[in-house]
């Protein structure tokens, strides 16, 4: 009997002693199929897979503008086998949107890496009569509340996007939330609502096949994706916003698997091939250190929940 209970003590010695990670890693992806942070999810995770050598399993987790996938990570083991998207919404924006949340976006996780940032476009159908953000302004002016904006859920960039304008211009518009963006951009096109501010990979490719029109994006620069479509902020000064998706998991994880993470998520990211086809989905790369990024969603909770605060955005 001694000689066994050694034996097993050797075995479950050496099970332990094997690098991480040594199962499947579950990936939650914070919002519905479709959406940009689902295309971006889906592609990071195969390539994690490749990198780890080992099975990454993206698994979407909609609702709550995010808050049912951060709660479910928060209260995850901390020990690398359940990750997620950190986003400007649910780790920036939510806390101040949302009120009392069952998680704190930066005490209840372990904020590994910086990823992409994407500019949001301004689209709307053919029912809206503006050619250009001047005439969106003065058509919304003219028929207060009659504009609709649709995005995947409160306090997404693209609801928050719609805020800041109406906080920018004094104009009235509704905020229409949908769980599927999908359903969301099949009503856009029907005329059911009126616009969107989404992320330029996911809504491009409507207004180069015309079913959309595109008035502006929402940073200061052009979007290298569409150069063709003018800032926002050259009518509307002051017009800046620019959602952001990080790597994170549960608070705790261990240094070793952060750093396993981190260096091969900084591999992943300086690969040629995915650069190049993460700049043809248009997004735009920005790494980070861990350090620096802790620091950046820190300050970035600060800037979002000011936004929050000076538009008047509500949970719809």
């Amino acid at each position: 009997m001694r000689i066994v209970a050694v034996v097993l003590l050797l075995a479950a010695s050496v099970c332990h002693a094997q690098p991480y990670p040594t199962k499947p890693i579950k990936f939650v992806i914070p919002y519905s199929a479709g959406t940009s942070t689902d295309v971006l999810g889906r592609l990071y995770a195969l390539k994690l897979s490749e990198k780890l050598g080992q099975t990454v399993i993206a698994e979407n987790k909609a609702g709550a503008g995010g808050n049912i996938a951060g709660e479910a990570v928060a209260r995850s083991a901390p020990d690398g086998y359940t990750l997620t998207f950190s986003t400007s919404a649910v780790h920036a924006t939510n806390q101040a949107l949302y009120g009392n949340l069952p998680f704190d976006p930066i005490k209840d996780f372990t904020h590994i890496t910086f990823l992409v940032s994407a500019p949001n476009m301004l689209a709307v159908n053919a029912t809206v009569p503006a050619k250009n953000m001047a005439e969106l302004i003065a058509y919304a002016k003219a028929n207060p509340g009659k504009l609709t904006f649709i995005s995947a859920g409160s306090g997404t960039s693209p609801h928050m996007s719609g805020e800041l304008l109406k906080s920018l211009t004094g104009i009235q518009m509704t905020h229409v939330p949908y769980k599927s963006i999908t359903q969301g951009f099949a009503d856009l096109m029907a005329g059911q609502v009126s616009m969107t501010f989404y992320h330029v990979p996911v809504i491009y490719p409507y207004v180069k096949d015309g079913r959309l029109r595109a008035l502006g994006v929402a940073t200061r620069a052009r979007s290298a994706l569409a150069p063709e479509v003018p800032p926002i902020a050259d009518t509307v000064p002051g017009f800046d916003l620019k959602p952001w998706w990080g790597l994170s998991g549960p608070a705790g994880l261990p240094a070793e698997v952060v750093d396993k993470l981190y260096n091969a998520t900084t591999a992943i990211l300086n690969d040629p091939d995915m650069r190049q086809r993460l700049s043809a989905l248009g997004f735009d790369l920005s790494p980070m250190t861990v350090k620096e990024f802790n620091e950046f969603v820190g300050a970035e909770l600060v800037k979002w929940s000011k936004l929050v605060k000076d538009s008047g955005a509500k949970v719809n």
